[in-house]
This record gives structure tokens, sequence and C-alpha cells, in this order.
């Protein structure tokens, strides 16, 4: 092989390479596109009773971040009137308006869709201030004990002040810090406090996990940053929580989760049911998101109409690229180069098996007719056109015939390749003039199964999935194609042909 196409190649195949790996690390794409997503139907409801006036009811709601898409939201609110407000701590809904004499059920509903985040790191928090019921002689105590911690990374700082809150100190001055603080504030207060104190930011959350189940109040957690992410501590912070994935926090600067004035609240409850969906919900929620470059040039960006169409256009070139296999590699005989792709497409609305018999019929009765042509001595283009207005005549009879026996497949022969079906009647009259009616047959039974072959491909789910999300596969297509083109040893067909040229010995 030359030189430049083996370095266009191996070119086209780095980039390749270069762009999956950014996509899948970067963007946090799934390395198996076509594997089935994890989801949770999030269900929120509750009973609202007015006092007499005006009742405003304000819940906290799901926002989405890195890993978690949140779809499909429905919001019930009666005769009560609803606003959607984004804070920096997150999104409520709150209902506003006067209930009837037995109240009002207000709901929630969404499809929370979970995924990988990627490598997006996210923002180093601010630290906060001191809790406000602590004064300043508790936080210079606070700061005292901790201020040989400061010289540690943020991750070792978290393990040794837990440690601490788990033994209430060992030395005397913990010790009576300790004693002190656990008289007058709560575990949550006294950890905050050090973690202040130690310079880790630190925060009170709420939230529910994302585990099948119904919950009537929410879950309350702090949460303190280790220099990468958030990290989930239990309330007393005598422990790490465990699947800390499956938090789902819904406040986290101490607004309650649920708020309501000028009435009561009955029978809230949270409830989640675990959900499976296909990738191309997933990848379509995440990518219309996004706004990253690659994303913003995605395939999923395109109106939906036209997505179903490139599903199909997008897994062509492998199936050109299987015809230059077939054909260079192996020594298929096929009528014309692209013709079984063509008929591969059709199959997909006729169907393989009604594909192939219309193929083949029609071939049959395009060949009897190009022989008594053959008599009459037409020019070229005049029998290519007799030819055509046959194969036209033959589709609408057999249009006539699936609409008279109900069968849908056989009125789908119009999407078939006709042009293309006269150049192979042409094509099988000339192999069978030059060659006999069995290489005609041979190069008939090829074309055929390629077609199926490449049928196989182009109607595979996985593949449409994967060179949808990541069309520059198409650049290692094209890859292959050019090493193809640039051999030039034996077919293998060749090697059983040739076969009684072997040296004996």
């Amino acid at each position: 092989m030359k030189r430049p196409a083996v370095l266009l190649a191996l070119g086209l195949l780095i980039l390749t390479a270069v762009l999956l790996l950014y996509r899948i690390i970067g963007l946090g794409y799934p390395v198996l596109p076509a594997s089935t997503g994890q989801a949770f139907h999030f269900k929120f409801d509750g009973h609202i009773k007015s006092d007499g006036g005006d009742t405003t009811l304000s819940v906290a709601l799901p926002s989405e971040r890195p890993g978690l898409i949140i779809s499909e939201e429905y919001f019930g609110s009666g005769s009560l009137s609803f606003n959607l407000f984004r804070k920096e701590s997150g999104r409520y809904g709150v209902w506003i308006g006067q209930t009837g004499r037995d109240g009002e059920i207000v709901s929630y509903r969404a499809m929370i869709l979970m995924r990988s985040p990627g490598t997006a790191k996210p923002k180093s928090p601010v630290l906060e201030k001191y809790p406000p019921l602590t004064n300043k002689d508790e936080q210079t105590a606070a700061e005292k004990i901790t201020e040989r911690l400061k010289l540690l990374p943020l991750p070792e700082r978290i393990e040794t002040i837990l440690k601490l809150m788990e033994d209430s100190g060992s030395r005397p001055p913990e010790l009576t810090f300790f004693k002190f603080m656990e008289g007058r504030y709560s575990q949550s207060t006294l950890l905050l406090t050090l973690f202040r104190a130690a310079l880790i930011p630190a925060r009170v959350v709420d939230g529910v996990r994302l585990t099948e189940g119904i919950v009537t109040k929410p879950l309350t957690w702090i949460e303190a940053w280790n220099g990468q992410t958030w990290e989930g501590l239990s309330i007393d912070g005598k422990e790490t929580l465990k699947d800390q994935a499956t938090l789902l926090a819904l406040t986290v600067d101490g607004t309650p989760v649920v708020h309501v004035a000028g009435g009561k609240i009955n029978d809230t409850r949270w409830d989640i049911n675990r959900q499976i969906v296909g990738q191309w919900r997933h990848n379509y929620e995440h990518i219309s998101r996004s706004e990253r470059f690659l994303d913003r040039w995605s395939l999923f960006r395109l109106p939906t109409e036209f997505q179903q169409t490139f599903r199909i256009l997008l897994l062509v070139p492998i199936g050109a690229l299987l015809i230059c296999i077939l054909r260079n590699i192996i020594g298929f005989p096929t009528f014309g180069i692209f013709m079984p792709v063509l008929m591969a497409l059709s199959f997909r609305n006729t169907g393989l098996i009604y594909g192939l018999s219309i193929f083949a019929g029609v071939i049959l009765v395009g060949y009897a007719a190009r022989r008594f042509l053959d008599r009459l001595r037409l020019l070229l283009v005049p029998r290519m056109s007799v030819l055509l207005t046959l194969v036209i005549v033959c589709f609408t009879l057999l249009a006539l015939f699936g609409n008279k026996f109900g069968l849908r497949q056989v009125m789908a022969v119009g999407l078939l390749p006709f042009v293309i079906l006269v150049m192979t009647i042409e094509r099988f009259f000339v192999v069978v003039e030059e060659h006999g009616i069995r290489t005609a047959l041979q190069t008939s039974a090829g074309s055929a199964a390629v077609a199926f072959i490449t049928y196989l491909i182009i109607s595979s789910e996985t593949l449409q999935l994967t060179f949808f999300i990541y069309p520059e596969l198409l650049l290692s297509i094209g890859a292959l194609q050019i090493l193809i083109g640039r051999y030039t040893g034996y077919r293998l067909s060749e090697l059983f042909r040739f076969r009684e040229f072997r040296d004996p010995s």
C-alpha cells in the first residue's frame, strides 16, 4: 500500500478515537449507548386546606445537576394557582389560593433520568459563615481545636472531625469544648461549627433518596466539600452516608422542603418508582439541554421528523464497506456497486421476505420482456424506457394485489429503487448472453445475499443509536474503505477458482 493512503486512514482512525474519548470521558456519553438506562418516576402529593383565607404552599422540587435530568414534569393544582420559582438553592413550586371545604390535592410528577456525570466538576463553593446561634468565643474555641487540621487536605480534615464527633474529643480542651457545646446546641450545629473553623465548606441538606418506596417526610443530612464533590454525612456527623449517588437534594439553605402559610397540609408523601428507559430518550434529554460545542451540533438537535431518516442514512456507509469487503476481498459477484444497499433500504418498508420475492419476480419478468425487446432491435434509451414502464406497471399491479388481499408490505413496492431494477434487468440479460444463465443466477444470488446482510445491519437498533450519537465513527468507516481500496492481493474466491494451479507437492 502507498504511504499517503495509509497515513490518511491512520489519521482518520486517530481523529475518531480522540472524538470518542472526548465524548465519553469529557461529556459523559455512554460507552455502550444502546444499553437501557435507569430512571425514577418522582411523585409528590399533599392535601392542603385553608384556614379561611388564601393559602400559600411552597414545595421544593428536584433540580438538574451533572448526571441527573428532569423531564416530563406535571403540576396538579386543582382550583389553586401555580407558579414555579428558581433560586440559587433550587426550584420551588408555589400553590396559592383558597381551597374548598374539603381542601385540595396538590401534586407534582416528573421523570428523573440518571446518567454518567462525565468529567464536569462542580464549582468550588464559597465558605459559609458560622451558624448564626454561635457566639464569638465559641467560634474562637472551635478554631483553636481545629488549628492543626488546616494544613491537611480537605478529605483528611473531614475524616478527623468525624472522629472527634464520634468520641467527643480525647484531650481536655476538646472534651471541655464538646461538653459545653453539646449542652447548648444540636449535633448538626456543632458539626457545622467545627467544619467552618477548619475552613471546610459545609451545609445542611433536605431531600429524599432515589430508591423505590414511599416516604412521608424528607431526609436531612449534612454535606461537606472534600475538594472534588459534596460528601454526605449523617446529621449527627458520626458516619458517612452510603449510596450517596441516590441522595436527591431538594433544599440546601435551610429552607423547609414543604412550607404552608394560611392553612395546613396533611398526608404529604413522596412516591418514587424505578423505571427502565431506552438510551434514545436518555441521550436526547441530555444532549438537548447541553451547551457544549459537540452537543450543540449533535444530530439530536435536528427536528424529530428528520432524525429517523438520518438514523438509517448513517448506516449506509457500513453497507458500502460491506460491499467493498465482499467484492474486493472475498470476490462476491453483484449487479452494480450500490444496488444491494439501495435494495436493503427498500426492504425496511416491504420486509425482507416480500422484498426479496418482489426483487426476484420483477427481474424474471423483466428478463422475459428484455428478450422480446431484443427482437425489436430498439435503441438503448427507448429500450430502457420501455423496461422502466414495465417495472412501474408491475409495481402498480402488485399494489392493487396487496390492497385486495390486505398485504401492506406488497403495497410498499413503490419504495423499491425501480430505476436500479431497470439497470439490473439489463445487466442480468447481458450476463446471460455473455456468460450463461448459471453465472447470471450466481450474480443475482450474490446481490440478494449482500442486500440481505446490509438489511440486517441497517435494521440494528444498536448500530443506529451508536452512529447517531457518535457520527464520527463514519471517519473510521472511511479509513477502512481507503485501506481496502489499496488492496491488490488475491480474492478469497480466486484461491478456490485457481486451486488446480497449486503446486501438487
